[in-house]
């Protein structure tokens, strides 16, 4: 199965997830739930380092000096999460290696994205354990060679697709297996459907329609607001507080243009960016989870389902913007 059509199952079965847990909501937020409010915090990750999509090496390069300059500019601490199988092409190594030196060199932390990206629901243990380790070398290397802080090991794994395996048994010992590696697994709280967006905007770009471009641009900014309201609402439901969040992006195109701007969009909500571990360090996080299934989700909703709490479904993409993405 391709990503793009796995990210399309995993979207509708997600639905049907939330569907199942939902209670009767309004149509719209409340100005309440959008309302800024002081002492938010927010990390922020970025998934799929070097770069998402599979482009060649020119393009890889251009996203990869946009997305770190937008990044410097904003001042963001980030987490970065590497997919090792992208630097792996013959004749390219030394020039895709330069990508994750970039990261390094600008002082952001990198943590292991798996090998090769496959999801731990179809995917053995075994095999999938060995693809993890597959994933440590080059990473491990460029961090190691900047210094000895704890920014400099690699100390965090996010799951692909923010799968965590097909059932019980396989979710616990992967998560025992994984800690005895020395890692955390990077929980997401704020998740969301960027990547359509970025699809949208990269076919956008391969049209040379800037309009078109914009028009993403807008949709992507508007909607990632609409779904910060949902997970803010969803903490206070859950905890009776707005725990601080973990933010789950991508390495694209769309935010190599857009980070700074997107990043201004949650300021004006109240959020300030603070480091993954300062995060993670709030004990909503030791909160249990027995969630599995194919659906990757926001792990506010997996507390909730382990809760057995009724929430309601998360805001969905612009629908044009989904046929621009898949036409």
């Amino acid at each position: 199965m391709t990503r793009a059509l796995h990210s399309l199952a995993v979207l509708a079965t997600l639905l049907v997830v939330t569907a199942a847990c939902a209670q009767p909501a309004p149509d719209s937020v409340s100005p309440a739930a959008s309302a800024p409010e002081a002492g938010r915090a927010m990390a922020v990750t970025i998934d799929d380092l070097p770069v998402g999509r599979g482009h060649n090496l020119a393009w890889m390069q251009n996203v990869t000096r946009g997305l770190l300059a937008q990044i410097e500019a904003s001042g963001v601490p980030v987490v970065g999460f590497v997919n090792q199988e992208k630097i792996d092409r013959e004749g390219e190594r030394e020039a895709r290696t330069a990508l994750l030196q970039g990261w390094v060199d600008a002082g952001h932390e990198l943590g292991n994205h798996t090998y090769s990206h496959p999801s731990l629901f179809s995917t053995p243990l075994a095999d999938f354990q060995d693809d993890v380790i597959r994933g440590e070398p080059l990473t491990r290397a460029l961090l190691r060679a900047r210094g000895s802080a704890p920014t400099d090991s690699l100390r965090y794994f996010r799951h692909p697709y923010l799968n965590v395996g097909p059932d019980l048994d396989t979710k616990r010992a992967f998560e025992a297996w994984i800690g005895a590696r020395g890692y955390q697994i990077a929980p997401v709280t704020h998740d969301n459907a960027e990547y359509i967006y970025a699809l949208a905007y990269d076919r956008a770009i391969e049209a040379e329609d800037a309009a078109l471009q914009a028009r993403i641009a807008d949709a992507y900014i508007a909607y990632m607001d609409t779904t910060a309201a949902y997970f803010e609402g969803l903490s206070r439901d859950l905890f009776g507080r707005e725990i601080p969040g973990v933010l789950l992006l991508h390495a694209n195109a769309l935010n190599a243009d857009h980070f700074n701007r997107l990043m201004d969009a949650f300021r004006a909500r109240g959020y300030a960016f603070v480091p993954l571990a300062e995060v993670l360090q709030d004990p909503a996080y030791a909160s249990e989870d027995t969630y599995t299934g194919r659906a990757g989700m926001s792990w506010l909703q997996r507390w909730a389902i382990t809760r057995d709490i009724p929430f309601t479904s998360e805001p969905l993409p612009d629908g044009w913007v989904q046929t621009v993405a898949y036409p």
